[in-house]
């Protein structure tokens, strides 16, 4: 099977490293000249091994047999759905992005087939063309619109565990309610899952999130239990969420996807969120 991946952070250096090591061809498309040149040159390389893929720095070379796996943040989606639309028009898409706020543009696209996925790993980017992770990688996967079995291969594959979800978006919703309660505080103290437990004024921080998100979000109580997220991150301890891999790897974070999307959604005001959104988009505009 052939796959391109758009995007070259962790979240797509990552599955592309697995894809390869699973046998598939795969080509990465990276925003930047000198990161495609140096994947090409040394490969993605994890520990004492490595994968050799081709990177490129447009969509024109993306064969039209190939699923496309897009990775990158929210605000750069819109060039680049527009590229797709154009060059691009009969390939399967799978978004593998934070939050939910891409499903709008996702329903938009003309293709015929569109799935979601979520991949929960512990996976860090620690320079251009370097990823670092222990956990076994898990891929929950739905389809946004089209046929389910158009995206078997991605199930049958090797490269990860999988799942299939009936209904993605209640899975993406679950796990936005968790990222919203760990990405933006890790990100912002460039701090590990587990110190929000340990360190008494981030665990502070955390407990009075979760409260201000279960005023707007009831179901947070069912969906994630504050006890259920304290346990993972006490159970994970060196674990660094998504949002606070990219702000340590110097790349873009998912704000707008995911804490945009909660802030439009929520019927009540989320001071202490909205705060934390701020800041982070703060941290952002410094680059």
């Amino acid at each position: 099977m052939n796959y391109a991946i758009i995007g070259a952070g962790a979240s797509g250096l990552l599955p592309a490293y697995l894809l390869k090591k699973a046998g598939h061809d795969v080509q990465v498309i990276a925003q930047r000249e000198e990161q495609a040149a140096l994947i090409n040159k040394q490969g993605i390389i994890h520990g004492e091994n490595r994968q050799l893929i081709k990177a490129y720095t447009d969509v024109e070379h993306i064969s039209p047999d190939a699923f496309i796996i897009l990775t990158v943040t929210y605000e750069e989606l819109p060039p680049i759905l527009r590229l797709l639309k154009i060059r691009c028009p009969s390939n399967k898409i799978i978004f593998l992005q934070q939050g939910m706020l891409f499903l709008e543009k996702a329903r938009t696209l003309a293709h015929r087939h569109i799935a979601a996925a979520i991949l929960e790993t512990d996976c860090v980017k620690l320079n251009a063309n370097t990823i670092s992770f222990a956990k076994a990688p898990q891929m929950t996967l739905g389809t946004v619109k089209g046929n389910p079995e158009e995206f078997l291969p991605l199930l049958e594959t090797t490269a990860w565990k999988s799942s299939w979800a009936e209904n993605i978006e209640e899975q993406l919703f679950e796990s936005l309610l968790f990222s919203s309660l760990i990405d933006p505080l890790t990100a912002l103290m460039k701090i590990r899952n587990g110190e929000l437990i340990t360190n008494p004024h981030a665990y502070e921080l955390f407990r009075t999130l979760y409260n201000e998100l279960y005023l707007a979000f009831p179901e947070i109580e069912s969906l994630q239990p504050i006890e259920k997220v304290a346990a993972l991150c006490a159970s994970e301890p060196g674990k660094v969420s998504a949002m606070c891999a990219d702000r340590l790897a110097g790349d873009a974070m998912e704000v707008e996807g995911l804490m945009l999307y909660v802030l439009n959604r929520s019927k009540l005001e989320l001071p202490l969120f909205k705060a934390f959104y701020h800041l982070l988009k703060a941290v952002e505009v410094e680059k």
